[in-house]
């Protein structure tokens, strides 16, 4: 078996079976050493020494800093038999082991104190037992030095790993998080985009429908004519729903057909649909128009196409629509009465009307859905024209609910 083989056989055993096999072979080591010319040479101290340095070695874990001072002692007294490599063993490992464990603190302390007794225990040896030191105490002191030294170095490594490993992970969760989030959000998204674009012209294809069979038999011309219209909105909801399929299948195709989002400058065109449908709607215009970023353009259209859809299943009437621009902000208003006394949604739970809700939220606007006094239903929103957050809300009427 090769030495590779055998050292991790070694390593993957017990850390107390490791220490005790060390402080084995620090004792072994201590006492096969040859004694060297003028050094003295005692059997039974010698036995003793040993002894005590493996037993340094061997509760070096559990005991650290016993361990150390063990060590330490054991050093100043066996330095005249001779046993420098064993005892420097044992003071490298007993240091390292109380430098890996303690604080930086408690280290600079130990370090500082452990030089302090070999200088003193190299002293009493000297001049009380009149024994000449074969080495003198530095070498100890710096080992035990390096040994701290070392074992700080090796714990705040290993403490780096984990805060980095900690960090990388917390990273990687947030950006798994992140990715749902916008998961999430890019499916609202498509659904109220699909919502929007479906809704209205679904919507003119089932009155037409309606009108066409109802004039089928007695004025077949007007009958073909609700018919076209049909088959305009449908070609309109395909053409639509495939550009869709093809943005979330990513075909890439260069040749397709992109058209702008629609706009406040769309608006004629929508209410000409509506009005195929047999929806009168009035529309006032006060302030001066201004430009309007792309969102909040966006945003404005969608909330009149939604609100004359809702105000053409559930209402009744002529729609009254009024925008008015402020310096800041555009109001619009869409007002229609109600088919029956309570109609309408007015909890604002239908999708559509939570995804215009949230749709005036994303630019920062406020939106008021509900029934008010007179009895009809309306819909108010307030969008900013620069894009920032709608604070004032004095100009919300407050027989609407919210």
């Amino acid at each position: 078996m090769s030495p590779r083989h055998i050292w991790r056989r070694i390593v993957r055993l017990p850390p107390l079976v490791v220490d005790v096999l060390a402080g084995a072979a620090v004792a072994a080591l201590a006492l096969l050493l040859p004694p060297l010319e003028g050094s003295v040479s005692e059997e039974g101290p010698l036995l003793v020494l040993a002894a005590l340095l493996g037993v340094s070695v061997a509760i070096r874990r559990p005991l650290p800093l016993p361990a150390l001072l063990l060590a330490l002692a054991v050093t100043t007294l066996a330095d005249p038999l001779n046993i420098m490599e064993p005892t420097m063993t044992a003071v490298v490992l007993t240091a390292y082991t109380v430098g890996a464990v303690s604080e930086r603190r408690t280290a600079v302390t130990v370090a500082i104190a452990g030089a302090i007794l070999l200088v003193a225990g190299y002293s009493i040896i000297e001049s009380v037992f009149a024994l000449e030191s074969q080495s003198g105490p530095m070498p100890f002191i710096a080992a035990a030095l390096a040994g701290i030294a070392v074992g700080q170095a090796t714990t705040t490594r290993r403490q780096l790993v984990v805060a980095l490993e900690e960090r990388a992970r917390r990273a990687e969760l947030a950006l798994e998080e992140e990715a749902r989030r916008r998961v999430v959000e890019e499916r609202m998204h498509i659904a109220r985009e699909v919502h929007d674009l479906v809704a209205h012209h679904i919507s003119v294809v089932n009155v037409q429908a309606g009108v066409a069979a109802h004039l089928l038999r007695g004025q077949p011309d007007a009958a073909e004519e609700a018919l076209v219209e049909v088959r305009r909105a449908s070609r309109t909801v395909l053409n639509e729903l495939s550009a869709v399929l093809d943005v979330l299948r990513g075909s890439g195709d260069a040749q397709a057909p992109l058209e702008p989002l629609p706009g406040l400058a769309d608006l004629d065109r929508l209410f000409d649909s509506f009005a195929g449908t047999g929806l009168r709607v009035d529309r006032t215009v006060s302030g001066v128009p201004h430009t309007l970023p792309p969102a909040v353009d966006l945003c404005a259209y969608r909330t009149f196409q939604e609100s004359l859809t809702n105000a053409r299943k559930y209402g009744r009437g002529l729609v009254r629509v009024a925008m008015t621009f402020t310096d800041e902000e555009l109001i619009i208003d869409v007002r229609n009465e109600c088919a029956e006394a309570g109609g309408g949604d007015d909890t604002g739970s239908g999708h559509g009307l939570i995804g215009m809700r949230e749709r005036v939220a994303s630019v920062g606007g406020v939106l008021s859905v509900g029934p008010t006094r007179t009895g009809e239903f309306a819909v108010r929103a307030r969008l900013p024209l620069a894009g920032s957050h709608v604070t004032d809300r004095s100009h919300d009427d407050p027989s609407i609910a919210r």
